[in-house]
Parts: C-alpha cells; structure tokens; sequence
C-alpha cells in the first residue's frame, strides 16, 4: 500500500473517531448532568438572598426559617439597588432557610448544591480526559495496523 493512501485512511479514520466521540462525550456528558440532577442556572448563580445595605424590599412573606421556632416575616421579593436592570429579585420557592450565628439569613441546601457542581466538574473534566487518551489510543493502534498491513513492522 503507497504511503499516501496509508495517510489518507488515518485522515479519515481520524476524522471518523473524532465526530463518534464527540456524539458519544456530549452524550455523556448530558446523561451526567441529568443524572446529577444539578440546576445550572441556581447553582452558578450567588444565593439571592435580600440584603438590607444594597437592596429594596417591595413584597414580604411569613415562612419557616431553621433556627426560629414562629413563622419569620422574611423579604421576598427586592430591588437590587446595583443591578442597572431593574429587576425584581425573588427568594427561591421550595428551599429551606435558615438563620447563620451572625443573623444572616442563608439557604440550607446550597452545600449540597456545591457538592453536586463539584461532581458534575470532576465528571466533565474525567470525560474529556478520557475522551482525549481513547482518541490517541485508537489512532495509533489504527496507524499500527496499517503499517502491518503495508509488509512493514516497526
């Protein structure tokens, strides 16, 4: 087999592996962050929580917080005074709050949200790493088998 017919296979079997892995990566990936049950926009986003320095409350709420035993009257609905936007920015609905030793309000479950983005990063970083050594092993034992198959072994 001429050498340029051995180099134009590997160009398309290279091309080949490629598009495959990446179908095959982007759905792993997916799979992954279903599995992980991660809500990007929540978890990349700071915890919207009033603050009375910088912001304006225009709706209030009683609610559960952690740590008081009666119903709390809690901000729910503020005007955050450095967002240019002029949005109003809510509490979330459905997550537990809870008082800090400093009187701050936070919500509880956003370590574990932490902990789950975590994962889903050591997750991503493990596929693409893995996507990468599998394209280089293939290509070199694919490269391998041609050279064999020319009549010469290196």
């Amino acid at each position: 087999m001429a050498a340029d017919s051995r180099d134009t296979r590997l160009t398309w079997y290279t091309r080949g592996l490629t598009v495959v892995l990446i179908l095959f990566c982007n759905g792993l990936l997916v799979l992954g962050w279903w599995v992980s049950g991660v809500n990007l926009e929540e978890a990349l986003s700071k915890p919207a929580i009033y603050d009375m320095n910088s912001h304006y409350c225009v709706g209030v709420k009683w609610m559960k917080v952690e740590g008081v035993e009666p119903l709390m009257k809690v901000c729910a609905q503020w005007l955050d005074l450095s967002d240019p936007s002029g949005a109003t920015h809510s509490i979330r609905i459905g997550h537990a709050l809870a008082i800090g030793d400093d009187g701050i309000l936070h919500y509880t479950d956003q370590r574990h949200e932490d902990y789950r983005l975590l994962g889903l990063v050591i997750f991503v970083i493990l596929v693409f790493g893995a996507g990468m050594w599998t394209k280089q092993y293939l290509i070199a034992r694919y490269a391998m088998h041609l050279q064999r198959s020319d009549g010469r072994v290196s």
